[in-house]
C-alpha cells in the first residue's frame, strides 16, 4: 500500500513539477528563447572548438570566431529578407486590379451586383476606424519594436553563448569531480548523444531546406510567376517546421500564381511541380538523409509542434522537433520514463 501511495506521490509530483517549469518557460520566453539557441549553436560549435583548443588556438580566438560566423549569417539572411520585402511591397500594387477584377468576378457569378457590395463597403464599414488599426505610423512602429526585440534577443543568444562556451571545460570538470565513474560517463555518453544528434539535424535539414528553396525557386521563375526569392525564402524557412511547415511555404506561389495568371496552366503546372518536389523530398529523400535521427513518431512531432507554439509560438516550432529530441535522449536513460519513451519514439 505504501508503494502504491509513494507511486503515486511521485507521479503526482512530476506532474506538479513540469506544470511548473512549462509555466516559466512560457513567462520567461524572452530569456529562454535566447538561452535555448545558445544552447543548439554551442553544441553546433563543439567539434570546431575543441579543433581549435587541440591546435592551442586561444578561447578568446574561438569566440570572435564564433560571434563573427553568427553576426555574417545573420547579417546576409537579413539582408535577404530585407530585399524581399522591399521587392514585394514594391510589386504588390500592381495586383490591386487584378484582386479587383476578382472580386467583381466572384459577386457576378453568384449574382450579387458589384455596385451594392461598394455601396456596403462605403456606408457600413467603418473606415476611420480600420485605418486607425492598420495606419502607417503603427506599423512602423510595430516594425521597430520587432526589429529591436529581434536584435535584443540576438545579442542575448550571443552573450549566453560565450558564457557557455568558457564555462564548459570548467563544467566538465566540475561533474567529473561531483559525480561517480558511471554517473560521469552516462552524462558523458547522453551529451554526445545529443551534440551528434543535433548537429546531424541542422546540418542536413538545412542542406535539405535549402534544395528545396532552390529547387522551388527555379520552377517558379521557369512559369513566370512574381516574388521568386520570397518564395523560396519562405519555403526555406518553413521547411524547418515539420510536416505543415512546407505545405504552408508552398501555399504562398500557389496564391501568387491565381492572382496572376486566374485559373490557368500556370496554376495547375505550379501546383503540381511543388507537390511533387515536397513529396519527393519529404518522402523519400529526407528520410534517407536523416533516417530516424530524431527518433520521434510522427504523431508525437505533430503533438510536439502544438504544444511548443503554445509555449514559444512561431519559434516554437522550429525548434521543436530538435528539442523534444534532446529531452527524449534524457528520458531514455531514466528507467522511471521508459514506457513513455517507448510511445514517442522509435528504438535505438
Amino acid at each position: 500500500m505504501n508503494e502504491n501511495n509513494n507511486y503515486g506521490g511521485r507521479i503526482s509530483m512530476s506532474i506538479l513539477a513540469m506544470a511548473v517549469i512549462v509555466y516559466i518557460l512560457k513567462t520567461l520566453q524572452h530569456i529562454f528563447i535566447p538561452l535555448t539557441f545558445a544552447i543548439f549553436l554551442s553544441f553546433l560549435f563543439q567539434p570546431i572548438n575543441r579543433f581549435l583548443r587541440d591546435k592551442k588556438i586561444p578561447i578568446g580566438v574561438n569566440l570572435l570566431f564564433f560571434v563573427i560566423i553568427i553576426l555574417f549569417s545573420f547579417t546576409v539572411v537579413g539582408a535577404v529578407i530585407s530585399t524581399s520585402i522591399t521587392a514585394f511591397v514594391d510589386d504588390f500594387p500592381k495586383y490591386e486590379n487584378a484582386i479587383t477584377d476578382m472580386t467583381k468576378d466572384f459577386f457576378t457569378f453568384i449574382d450579387m451586383p458589384f455596385e451594392n457590395v461598394t455601396s456596403f463597403l462605403e456606408n457600413k464599414v467603418n473606415w476611420f476606424q480600420i485605418a486607425d488599426k492598420i495606419s502607417l505610423t503603427r506599423i512602423l512602429s510595430t516594425t521597430a519594436g520587432s526589429f529591436i526585440d529581434f536584435f535584443a534577443k540576438l545579442l542575448l543568444t550571443i552573450a549566453f553563448l560565450i558564457f557557455i562556451m568558457l564555462d564548459l571545460e570548467d563544467l566538465n570538470k566540475r561533474f567529473k569531480a561531483i559525480l561517480s565513474d558511471d554517473d560521469f560517463h552516462l552524462s558523458e555518453h547522453i551529451t554526445k548523444k545529443i551534440t551528434t544528434q543535433i548537429n546531424k539535424y541542422i546540418v542536413n535539414k538545412t542542406a535539405i531546406s535549402l534544395a528545396t528553396g532552390l529547387l522551388s525557386m527555379f520552377f517558379i521563375a521557369i512559369f513566370g510567376i512574381d516574388f521568386v526569392v520570397v518564395s523560396g525564402l519562405l519555403i526555406f524557412i518553413l521547411n524547418f517546421v515539420p510536416n505543415i511547415g512546407s505545405i504552408i511555404a508552398s501555399s504562398f506561389p500557389i496564391i501568387i500564381c491565381f492572382i496572376q495568371y486566374g485559373l490557368s496552366w500556370q496554376l495547375i503546372a505550379i501546383s503540381a511541380t511543388l507537390v511533387t518536389i515536397q513529396m519527393l523530398i519529404g518522402n523519400f529523400i529526407e528520410p534517407r538523409v536523416m533516417g530516424k535521427q530524431l527518433q520521434l513518431t510522427p504523431l508525437f512531432v505533430l503533438i510536439s509542434l502544438i504544444f511548443w507554439y503554445w509555449v514559444w509560438g512561431p519559434v516554437g516550432m522550429i525548434l521543436a522537433a530538435p528539442l523534444t529530441s534532446a529531452i527524449t535522449i534524457v528520458l531514455k536513460e531514466v528507467p522511471s520514463f521508459r514506457l513513455f519513451t517507448t510511445l514517442v519514439s522509435y528504438n535505438d
